[in-house]
């Protein structure tokens, strides 16, 4: 698991890097599809900030869940958009299977 954590901080910037790992720890079977994600997400955004985050729902916090952020450009709305619409379809809309209750991918404009 510790390499495996490496590994993750080596991709994405983590904001909340206990909380990530302690969700990580109740739910090892996000981590390959968190680092099977990264060069699938690179495809499509190759150079953009990717950013991993535990999301605590304000409402109650036993919903939680982990966040990945494409970072794109607020001048690129349209063609980040269609991207996350190919990576969607060709890869994460099968990966999810299983897992998109605790792990999301959306586009973060910044």
């Amino acid at each position: 698991m510790l390499a495996q954590s490496q590994t993750i901080n080596d991709f994405y910037i983590i904001e909340n890097t206990v909380d990530v790992n302690r969700f990580l720890q109740n739910h090892s079977n996000l981590i390959d599809v968190i680092l099977e994600a990264h060069p699938q997400i690179r495809k499509y955004f190759p150079t953009e900030k990717l950013r991993l985050k535990l999301y605590i729902d304000p409402e109650s916090s036993e919903w939680e869940y982990l966040i990945i952020s494409i970072c794109a450009s607020p001048e690129s709305v349209d063609e980040a958009l269609n991207q996350l619409d190919e990576f969607d379809e060709n890869w994460w809309i099968d990966a999810s299977l299983g897992v998109a209750v605790n792990l999301c991918i959306h586009l973060e404009f910044e």
